[in-house]
């Protein structure tokens, strides 16, 4: 292409974008009504007209008016000069200059948006105008005020909120609304801009797309002089502030009915000088008598009974018609002494009103300052108001159960030894003295055995009826255990300083009454339970506490266990001491077993060897415990196993004993692993108490044992006195069987000196029996204890039961037995700390 016709399309070019920056500044004059008044509009766009003109003149005279400038040129010149002409205008130079021409006129046109400073209107926007809005910007905190014209072209933006969003002021000014900011601000914006330039005036709310604060937005039509509409204004206000504020107020109000709601309390405000109630967050009708047939709730404010009268009352005094004449002053002082209190106290107390219904209930009322009237002084009060009826009840039956048995409704230990402690008191104030009577059923545990607990409740409740009856109206009975009642009877005056003498002759009297009241048989569900008992009977004496006594009557008491139950048996002196080796028995065991003291009471075991007789080898150890007291002397297992028993603490005995012996026996299999395979390994025998499985789980008990120490059922045997098994309930003999089914041994120890019949040897889960050493030492000497031996012997051969004779201690004696038997005692080898095969070696 030749370079003059560069320049004719260029300044066409030009010449179009000229006129486009006319057109453009024309329409928008046309359209704000500046077309007479904005005289630099006008000039620029006459400026910009005539430089169009001037560009398309000179393209057209290149293209196509050549014609005219031949006629000329051919006059003087011939049609060579024209293309000299053209020749000369279209060179590089002239082509760059008209190309940088067109390029400026397209690049102002695109520009246009940018127009708005030269379409500012004086008459919307002069130079006063335009201070005095953004003074008002400067003056309004955290507001940005904001002038659109009405094509939504901003003609001011001032406000530093904007620029925390994100936005430039400076650039926002001439630039239109969707240019200014994103879509989707501008799709929430434009509808209220556009309303507000057609003369509609919103208020509308928009969250900051950067910060997220919330901005309340006004927008308004803004006329001229002549009260035509000449664009908008917007004040666009940062609330967040204000309205995290509302919403944290509506928050605590909202929690607040909420709880006052919820709350099953009444908040009152009273008045101190009238005793009016002034508010109440609901009637205490709603409270005490709850929800109507319908399910809803009277909530009308009038108060009611006990809370106060509405303001329109006339009597404040009467506020109080619900509360219990005795309450009145109580409620009245509580009042009082709340004006009195420093701010932050409060006073509570409880008080009786009547229900409609003419029940009594309990309130606690919880009262503090409130409000304070001019002179400084307390004005008002707050209370919480609460029904405690049944916290009230509930404390009471506490109270009852802790002095009263809740079967028998018999009084308990603790009432019994403030009554006990009563007759000390009158004895020593009278001369009178009086008995008390400890008092233990026989056979009880057969009741529970046979019947179940429901009916043992049932002879525990007919016994204290029948026991109620044998007293006098001055006496006292009192349960304090599972099948002990208490008995204290008052002397009479003509029983004043009885002797032992006296007290023999009462003894024999309230026994008889016993006797005869309980020899009848209790009917339970159409089953009779027949139960006795052994009293143990004491005098008070004077100077005693009432736990002595109390201890002096348990000690009695289990004297007449001791000697055939079913009798009565005064405390003496030999009873006293024997109370006492009993508390220092018992003393030293608790200290033996608490691991936690240092050079105290010591509790070891001691290990006696059983052999087999035949082979002379070591068959197994038993497990016999050993008490020391401070001073190191020993306590012998007859004295400390039976207060063990009684006292409860058979059960960590037990336990301590049987978690040592298995340890030992590991060990000793360990140093000692057998020569051979036929030899059997060594087991070892714990000492088994009736009262210790009483107290524990013992499947479950020896089950654990054995897992600690990684020992099989086999290994173990647990030794069970004739008379234990006996009196065994089912439940035990249940354990017992599941023991034997695992593999654990069960002997029966000191056999033959109990009354069993022999065919509980085939019905009872035994694998062995041991002779008891009483027949070992008469067998060579007397010739029934040898022939019970050799028939004992004999029946456990016949009944394949494993056979031990206890108490082998001299020659004589090993000679006598047969050698398929086992054997124990003083001549195969003593108890030792250390187990040892003292016989074999």
């Amino acid at each position: 292409m030749s370079g003059w016709l560069s320049v004719v399309i260029l300044n066409g070019i030009t010449a179009a974008a000229y006129l486009g920056i006319v057109l453009f500044i024309v329409r928008g004059l046309l359209r704000t009504g500046q077309l007479r008044t904005n005289r630099l509009a006008v000039a620029t766009a006459a400026i910009f007209l005539t430089c169009a003109a001037h560009h398309l003149v000179h393209a057209l005279h290149l293209l196509a008016g050549f014609d005219s400038h031949a006629s000329h040129l051919a006059a003087g010149s011939d049609t060579g000069m024209l293309d000299a002409m053209r020749e000369s205008m279209g060179g590089s130079v002239d082509v760059a200059v008209t190309a940088s021409t067109a390029l400026a006129g397209v690049i102002y046109l695109g520009m246009r948006r940018f127009y708005g400073p030269l379409l500012g209107s004086p008459a919307m926007f002069d130079h006063a105008s335009e201070a005095r809005y953004r003074q008002l910007a400067a003056n309004l905190p955290h507001t940005s005020v904001l002038l659109v014209d009405c094509d939504l072209r901003f003609v001011l933006v001032e406000g530093g909120g904007l620029v925390t969003e994100g936005y430039d002021p400076q650039r926002m000014e001439g630039q239109l609304l969707r240019d200014a900011v994103p879509p989707d601000v501008y799709t929430q914006l434009e509808p209220h801009y556009r309303a507000a330039v057609e003369g509609n005036e919103s208020s509308f709310d928009t969250v900051g797309h950067r910060t997220g604060a919330i901005f309340q937005v006004k927008t308004r039509p803004l006329r001229d002089g002549s009260g035509r509409i000449v664009g908008a204004m917007v004040l666009s206000e940062d609330v967040t502030a204000e309205r995290q504020a509302r919403s944290e107020l509506e928050q605590a109000r909202a929690f607040r009915d909420a709880v006052l709601t919820a709350s099953p309390d009444i908040t009152t405000v009273t008045a101190v000088d009238t005793g009016r109630v002034t508010w109440a967050s609901r009637s205490l009708r709603s409270l005490l008598d709850g929800p109507n047939a319908d399910g809803s709730v009277d909530d009308d404010r009038p108060s009611w009974s006990g809370l106060g009268r509405p303001d329109d009352a006339t009597d404040g005094d009467d506020r109080l018609d619900g509360v219990v004449e005795e309450d009145i002053d109580v409620v009245r002082a509580a009042d009082r002494e709340a004006a009195s209190l420093p701010e932050g106290e409060s006073v509570s107390i409880r008080y009786r009103v009547r229900a409609s219904d003419g029940t009594l209930r309990w309130l606690s009322r919880r009262t503090t300052p409130f409000r304070h009237g001019p002179s400084g002084a307390v004005a008002e009060v707050l209370s919480v108001v609460r029904e405690v009826t049944d916290v009230v009840e509930a404390e009471r039956a506490l109270e009852r159960a802790a002095l009263q048995d809740p079967l028998t409704g018999l009084p308990n230990r603790m009432m019994l030894l403030d009554r006990i402690g009563s007759a000390i008191e009158r004895g020593a104030s009278t001369g009178a003295a009086a008995a008390v009577l400890f008092c233990d059923l026989d056979g009880f545990k057969r009741v529970n055995d046979t019947g179940g607990h429901a009916a043992g409740d049932a002879v525990l409740v007919e016994v204290a009826r029948r026991l109620r009856s044998v007293l006098r109206a001055d006496d006292s009975i009192a349960r304090v255990g599972g099948d002990e009642f208490v008995l204290v009877i008052e002397a009479l005056p003509a029983e004043s300083g009885f002797d032992k003498r006296v007290g023999g002759g009462l003894a024999e009297r309230v026994a008889e009454r016993i006797r005869t009241v309980l020899a009848a048989p209790i009917v339970h569900r159409g089953r009779q339970y027949v139960v006795s008992a052994s009293v143990g009977m004491v005098l008070v004496r004077k100077g005693a506490s009432a736990q002595e006594v109390l201890r002096d009557a348990d000690s009695a008491m289990y004297r007449a266990k001791q000697l055939g139950k079913d009798r009565i048996e005064l405390f003496d002196d030999a009873l006293r001491a024997n109370a006492l080796e009993r508390a220092y028995v018992e003393q030293t065991l608790r200290s033996a077993l608490d691991s936690g003291r240092r050079g105290a009471a010591t509790l070891s075991v001691a290990y006696q060897p059983v052999y087999d007789l035949e082979s002379r080898q070591l068959a197994s150890f038993e497990a016999l415990a050993r008490l020391r007291d401070d001073s190191g002397a020993e306590i012998t297992p007859d004295r400390f196993i039976p207060v063990a028993e009684d006292t409860g603490l058979i059960s960590e005995l037990g336990e301590r004993v049987l978690d040592d012996a298995l340890r030992t026996l590991a060990q000793w299999r360990f140093a000692n692993p057998p020569t051979s395979v036929s030899n059997a390994p060594v087991t070892i025998a714990v000492n088994f108490s009736a009262r210790q499985a009483q107290h524990v789980d013992m499947s479950a008990a020896v089950g654990a044992a054995l897992a600690r120490h990684d020992m099989a059922p086999v290994d173990l045997v647990l030794e069970l006195t004739e008379s234990v098994l006996l009196e065994s309930g089912s439940s035990m003999l249940r354990q017992l069987g599941e023991l034997r089914a695992l593999g654990v041994g069960i002997a029966i120890d000191d056999f033959g000196t109990g009354f069993a019949s022999l065919r509980y040897l085939a019905t009872l889960p035994v694998s062995a029996v041991k002779i008891d050493r009483s027949f070992t030492a008469t067998m060579t000497s007397d010739s029934t204890s040898s022939s019970i031996v050799r028939a004992i012997i004999n029946l456990a051969r016949d009944l394949n039961l494993g056979c031990v004779v206890e108490g082998i201690e001299t020659l004589d004696q090993l000679d006598a037995l047969p050698s398929s038997v086992q054997g124990q005692g003083y001549l195969l080898g003593r108890p030792a700390k250390v187990p040892a095969d003292t016989w074999g070696s």
